[in-house]
């Protein structure tokens, strides 16, 4: 039985993670001594191919130890705190925040200089401990409330008004669940405002309907992603509640042959952390195997 074999054309790096890695690279090539202020993407396959080529991953405390070199901010972006930092150390900054997420920031920042603390608070939707949530509490000196979920709205004040922003890769979906709970909890409080912001970038708003799309044309599904990427998790577990037949992977050495059996057409695809490179190579693997 001849098996169709095809890459999610939607699949790839985003924009702002191929551009960061494409900075990197350049430098690394022109001799150049780069520190990564963390790791460019959630992606081990992707790290360790970074660090082959010259790429040191470091950690802001790790910032006395550096000698000579340039440190690289990541598209994820940094809080002013780094920017400050790094001055006052005299190290030079390669500045390689996704443009989106630096937009971001700024009107973060707008609002917070504007901000009554009295009257008014400024809610994040992001992940916890993820860099780019990091940098944009940065922009408010980490007085935001960051929500994850539902139930972390219960740390907002129901007495002061809202402005809400998301980190950009979070889950649209989720977002408006958060919105809509903090409308009805402004309809309680009639003396109370919510400013709304859905800063998710237009990337990932995209990738769930796309995503859809080509996981319901294949009989079976390969998903390709780090176990750190939040935005893999997301849409491999949305993959799989429209393709039940879907399988994660990091590398080509997770693929079992037993998958291919009864499938007749497979998908691959993958996190915007995951390179079109990689999903090429996941192909290459699927048709050794299929040609035994």
């Amino acid at each position: 039985m001849s098996k169709q074999i095809e890459v999610d054309s939607s699949a790839g790096f985003c924009f702002g993670v191929d551009k960061a890695i494409e900075t990197a690279e350049k430098k690394l090539r022109e001799g150049e001594r780069i520190f990564s202020l963390g790791s460019m993407v959630h992606n081990e396959e992707e790290t360790d191919r970074l660090a082959n080529l010259g790429l040191k991953i470091i950690d802001i405390s790790d910032l006395d130890s550096v000698k000579q070199g340039k440190i690289l901010f990541r598209a994820h972006g940094e809080p002013p705190s780094s920017y400050e930092l790094l001055a006052e150390k005299g190290l030079e900054i390669i500045d390689a925040t996704c443009p989106v997420v630096l937009k971001l920031q700024q009107r973060i920042r707008n609002v917070y200089k504007e901000l009554d603390p009295e009257k008014e608070q400024i809610v994040i939707f992001g992940k916890a401990g993820h860099p780019e949530s990091i940098g944009l509490l940065g922009q408010t000196d980490h007085t935001a409330i960051l929500v994850s979920t539902i139930e972390d709205l219960e740390e907002v004040d129901p007495w002061k008004n809202v402005y809400l922003f998301s980190q950009t890769t979070m889950d649209p979906e989720q977002f408006s669940e958060i919105e809509n709970t903090l409308k009805m909890a402004t309809r309680v409080n009639a003396n109370r405002t919510l400013k709304s912001n859905c800063t998710i970038c237009n990337q990932m708003k995209r990738r769930k309907p796309q995503l859809k799309d080509f996981a319901l044309r294949h009989d079976l599904m390969i998903f390709v992603s780090g176990e750190k990427s939040s935005n893999g998790t997301i849409l491999f577990n949305y993959c799989k509640s429209v393709n039940p037949n879907s399988f994660k992977i990091r590398s080509a050495s997770e693929i079992d042959p037993s998958w291919f059996e009864n499938a007749s057409s497979i998908g691959i695809s993958g996190a915007t952390s995951t390179s079109t490179r990689q999903l090429e190579e996941i192909k290459a693997k699927v048709e050794s195997i299929i040609s035994g």
